[in-house]
């Protein structure tokens, strides 16, 4: 029975501490390289396979789900109040695999690749965006010193530092200027990745029935449908929408 094996997994780049339980009972709490990790998989039994959802985590848990085993991804803040001495590898581990025998356990959602793809083109745009506005801020913020101000609009911001740049008359040091130069050539890269980025997402959403359906709904567009479908999938892992709404709110700040 897939319930008397327990396999938890203390999740790393290329050293993994791994703990296996033929019932209660410890067979051994080591370390083992991704090889190793992966071979002890296929070989396993049938077991309950337990990691913290962090990185890498849902790689790791559709390769377990694959080699037959069920897979428990456990919330990392839920898992530290079961740790217990020091913070040691082994000493996760064991948290990890008490923390997954815990009655009605809350598990976070294992991603198709389908899924995690739709998540990461999400986050990529999203960076995208974040490191184009703190490009602007710290032009703006940079000028300021020097007493130089630019109206709040993207518009504005775009019209302006052209001219800045070739201003002669201005106080700015050549210096200043090149690194000023080098600055907003980034930023308008990262407006370009947004832009292509943002026609991706759309385009993906309008043939996806799932985004469509979820587009349909009040104030919900292509970026928002996105995140909510690799969230949800096929909501079978939700008893209610409350449920999901608690785990939205949990994992994504929803």
């Amino acid at each position: 029975m897939a319930q008397s094996n327990l396999i938890a997994i203390d999740l790393a780049k290329n050293t993994f501490q791994v703990a296996q339980f033929q019932g209660s009972k410890l067979k051994f709490n080591k370390q083992v390289n991704r090889k190793a990790l992966l071979e002890l998989l296929v070989k396993a039994k049938p077991s309950v396979v337990a990691m913290e959802a962090c990185a890498s985590a849902q790689y790791f848990a559709r390769t377990a789900q694959s080699f037959g085993h069920e897979v428990m991804l456990l919330d990392p803040l839920f898992v530290k109040a079961f740790r217990q001495g020091q913070k040691t590898d082994a000493n996760d581990a064991i948290a990890i695999a008490i923390a997954s025998k815990v009655p009605n356990v809350s598990t976070c959602k294992i991603l198709s690749i389908e899924e995690q793809a739709l998540q990461s083109l999400s986050k990529v745009r999203a960076l995208a965006d974040k490191q184009k506005i703190q490009l602007s801020n710290q032009i703006r913020g940079l000028l300021l010193e020097f007493g130089i101000v630019i109206n709040q609009s993207e518009a504005a911001f775009k019209a302006a530092i052209p001219d800045i740049l070739e201003d002669a008359e201005n106080t700015l040091p050549l210096e200043l200027k090149h690194a000023l130069a080098l600055s907003y050539s980034l930023y308008k890269q990262q407006c370009d990745n947004k832009v292509g980025l943002q026609k991706q997402i759309e385009r993906i959403a309008k043939q996806n029935d799932g985004c469509q359906r979820l587009m349909a709904l009040e104030g919900v567009g292509p970026i928002t449908a996105i995140e909510l479908l690799s969230f949800l999938g096929n909501t079978t892992q939700f008893n209610d929408g409350r449920s999901a709404a608690a785990i939205l709110h949990r994992d994504r700040g929803l």
